[in-house]
């Protein structure tokens, strides 16, 4: 495997055409280490998730990057919809990881809580990557965006690894990625000049209907005229990654903040049986039919707002249109940016 390609290379690696409903086991997996978040991005989410926030139970998690191994799966990152640091066995898991044997384990955080010490322990750990989610250029748009004032925390504690690892001569990557809205895609130039330096690459992708669940972003922060096209015309994450949430289930899709698309609880299941079980392999039906209307993924492909099901009821936690929407925080968090 290629560790020196880039953050943009990465994603589209995972393009691939492999529409069958029973695919080889992935190769790359999502293990949830929690749910919980320091910070409240506007275009995401996890702010109005009502799932328990929760840490991922270690024993579990112990078992669960063993058996993905014997199965084939290569590469792990440690996050899915909450900031991985808040955990404090995140050096453990990595540390494991690697001993199994795992070639590349990497992770994605908004970089506030990767003060100087807590960096050198990740990177002890033996972390390949490290991507920074930072989604605004400029320290008053940035609070507004993220919900919180750690803009420069944030550069200081990039600009240290960055540092870090060139004065001791180390072989991981360093990645950033800002999601645009229509109020930030003007400051992709000062984004270029500020982070540029101090990282190996940088991926800006426009803001859309996260999974499915944010649909009031339209209008008021999708990004005009984009020249941000889809990498594929479906969606590929149900047919080649693996993605473990903090409470055990297996899911659909990283993104999947309510549960909507787990398919099995593993706590009591192999994960050979559940990437295989009927309810995972009726979703790829629809996914290769076409017939997505009533489950999460219909409104995430076709950006919609309709009425939807879990795909396993007692493993979700209910979208209650009266308080799952964020239309009103949005609308407040454009005020501090006009």
């Amino acid at each position: 495997m290629n560790k020196n390609i880039s953050f943009k290379d990465r994603m589209n690696q995972y393009y691939s055409e492999n529409k069958e409903l029973m695919p080889d086991f992935p190769k790359n997996m999502l293990l949830e280490v929690t749910n919980a978040c320091n910070h409240s991005c506007v275009f995401c989410a996890n702010s109005k998730m009502t799932r328990k926030k929760s840490l991922i139970d270690f024993n579990f998690a112990c078992r669960i990057l063993k058996e993905a191994y014997d199965l084939g799966t290569r590469e792990v990152g440690f996050y899915s919809t909450g900031e991985p640091l808040i955990n404090k066995d995140l050096e453990q898991y990595i540390k494991l990881a690697k001993d199994i044997g795992y070639e590349y384990v990497y992770i994605t955080t908004n970089g506030a809580l990767l003060m100087p010490e807590r960096a050198r322990s990740i990177v002890e750990s033996g972390i390949d990557s490290i991507k920074f989610s930072i989604n605004a250029g400029t320290k008053e748009k940035y609070l507004a965006i993220h919900g919180q004032d750690n803009f420069e925390e944030v550069y200081n504690n990039l600009k240290y690894l960055f540092e870090y690892r060139k004065e001791h001569e180390l072989n991981f990557k360093i990645f950033v990625s800002c999601i645009l809205t229509k109020y930030t895609a003007v400051e992709k130039e000062i984004f270029v000049e500020k982070f540029g330096k101090i990282s190996d690459n940088i991926a800006f992708l426009n803001c859309k209907n996260q999974c499915g669940v944010m649909y009031e972003i339209n209008n008021l922060l999708e990004v005009d005229n984009t020249e941000d096209v889809p990498m594929s015309t479906y969606c590929p994450l149900p047919f080649n990654k693996l993605h473990i949430t903090c409470e055990g289930y297996i899911t659909a899709c990283c993104a999947d903040f309510q549960n909507y698309l787990a398919v099995a609880d593993l706590n009591n299941t192999k994960l050979i049986d559940a990437w295989n079980n009927e309810t995972f392999i009726q979703l790829r039906r629809r996914h290769i039919e076409n017939t997505l209307e009533g489950t999460l993924c219909f409104n995430c492909v076709e950006n919609k707002n309709d009425k939807i099901l879990p795909l396993e009821s007692k493993l979700s936690a209910k979208i209650d249109d009266n308080c799952f929407n964020k239309r009103d925080e949005i609308i407040d968090r454009i005020k501090l940016i006009k």
